[in-house]
């Protein structure tokens, strides 16, 4: 037995088939009767021939029950091969060749793969036939009759095959006892949105009889669609679909529906991205810059988690949400990743319109637990357990970077940035930092800053830092703008020298 099989999902554009047999040329029996329709409802819609009631009323039996009598009058009275001549080229049908004896059409040589190439171009309107005409002949095809006009089932195959399928456009083809073969091909389009096209074409000598060629016709359907109908669309696909398809922004697949590692949910792969979902989360796609920095922290099993939305763009950049976190891109910065409290104090500041703007790294844990930091392009959110996360930025955060970061003597942040009238300044576990135009950003800390506080912080008599603690003898200095605090090393006791500092 010669089978060939091809089924394509034009959806996906997915095509696959069972290989060389595909692509073996086959006696065509009444498949080849839609291309006799083609044919002449082009040639009509081009003004080349009228067809009149009577004869689109005889076209609709050609394709419905296979009415082998009225084939045979349009085809002796329409050209003959001109008519499958005419379809070959308008479709590209590589594979398929002419009848040698011209009285016999069912002896017009089809493969599986030119006959799934066909009914694709009917559906895209490559072949030229008029989307009026094409719904005719769909219409006709999804009206095939159980039995032909000569008493045969014609169900086999597809029909037989995808019981739970509603809407299948098929034509049959059935022939026995040339060149001592019996033949028995299934075809058509399957669903009511067209999204699958099959052709199975199979022929054994004609011993072995037409019921055992038709069993394995259907065999062969209901192999590729084991459920009994077609796929239907998943939340993965219908996430694509909203990307544009094959010729948006993710392309066509590039490897199956598969489920993730534990089961908590699946994904799909495609040319410039990926589409994941889960049971709580539905399904969202990814891509560019925005996946990569997915990937690289784990994927669906690292710290975000599955994505919770699909990519949104912004003016100067784009981000999606997950379970736990976010990744922000911009083409400065590319694509980082913020989570848990970092992320809630970039999101209180204003997201990436706010003061500190797009994420520059991603979010990097300090060693021994004590927190966790991400930079972004105005400054920086430091979190740890006791003091939460917070942010600064500008001349403050350089002033912090410069005396040890985390671990120089003020410690994380225990405030966020806060601007003043003529200054700004931020709040540590072990002091301050205050910055004005004109004195620039100082660090306070200790029995200084408490004496510096009580005399009622800038706006009291000293006015900003204009120096950091520095030594002196007996203790350590600190200068305002209205005079010094002088700390004694041994008392701990803040003296005030009034005036500048010389």
């Amino acid at each position: 037995m010669t089978l060939g099989f091809a089924v394509l999902d034009r959806l996906t554009g997915e095509y696959a088939d069972n290989g060389p047999a595909a692509h073996q040329r086959i006696e065509s029996a009444s498949v080849v009767k839609v291309f006799m329709a083609d044919s002449l409802l082009r040639r009509r819609d081009l003004g080349q021939i009228v067809l009149r009631p009577a004869d689109l009323d005889a076209l609709g039996r050609v394709l419905r029950s296979s009415d082998d009598a009225a084939a045979n009058r349009f085809w002796s009275g329409y050209g003959a091969n001109g008519l499958v001549s005419d379809v070959i080229a308008r479709y590209g049908l590589g594979e398929t060749g002419l009848t040698s004896n011209v009285r016999y059409w069912g002896n017009t040589l089809i493969t599986a793969h030119d006959v799934v190439r066909y009914y694709d171009g009917l559906l895209s309107g490559a072949g030229g036939l008029s989307a009026g005409s094409r719904d005719f002949v769909l219409d006709q095809l999804r009206q095939s009759t159980p039995r032909g006009t000569d008493g045969h089932w014609q169900w086999f195959g597809l029909r037989d095959g995808l019981p739970g399928e509603g809407v299948i456009a098929q034509k049959q083809g059935w022939m026995c006892c040339v060149n001592g073969s019996v033949y028995r091909h299934s075809t058509g389009v399957v669903g009511p949105d067209a999204r699958f096209v099959v052709a199975a074409l199979a022929r054994e000598p004609s011993v072995r009889g037409g019921p055992h060629l038709e069993a394995a016709v259907t065999a062969a359907v209901r192999q590729s669609f084991p459920e009994g109908h077609t796929p239907r669309l998943t939340g993965i696909d219908q996430a694509w679909l909203r990307t544009g398809g094959r010729g948006g922004r993710l392309g066509p697949p590039v490897a199956p529906e598969v489920g993730t590692a534990g089961g908590a949910g699946a994904f799909r792969w495609y040319q410039r991205g990926a589409v994941y979902w889960s049971p709580p989360t539905g399904a969202h796609w990814l891509a560019g810059g925005i996946l990569d920095a997915w990937v690289a922290q784990g994927f669906e099993t690292g710290r975000l988690g599955f994505p919770v939305t699909d990519e949104v763009a912004l003016p100067g950049g784009a981000f999606s949400w997950f379970q736990r976190g976010a990744v922000y891109w911009s083409p400065p910065t590319g694509a980082h990743w913020v989570t848990g409290g970092i992320l809630d104090a970039w999101v209180a500041q204003g997201f990436e319109t706010g003061p500190l703007g797009y994420p520059v790294t991603d979010e990097v844990a300090l060693p021994g637990g004590r927190g966790a930091f991400s930079w972004f392009q105005g400054g920086a959110v430091y979190w740890s357990p006791s003091t939460g996360a917070h942010w600064t930025t500008g001349a403050v955060l350089d002033a912090w970077v410069a005396q040890g970061f985390e671990t120089g003597p003020l410690g994380h942040p225990v405030g966020d940035h806060v601007t003043t009238p003529d200054g700004a300044f931020t709040w540590f576990e072990g002091g301050a930092v205050y910055w004005s135009p004109s004195t620039g950003a100082h660090r306070i800390t200790g029995a200084v800053l408490d004496a510096w506080v009580a005399q009622g912080f800038e706006t009291g008599p000293l006015g900003y830092p204009t120096s950091d603690p520095y030594p002196v003898p007996g203790g350590t200095r600190t200068d305002f703008e209205g005079g010094s605090l002088v700390l004694d090393a041994d008392t701990d006791r803040v003296t005030t020298v009034s005036g500048p500092a010389a």
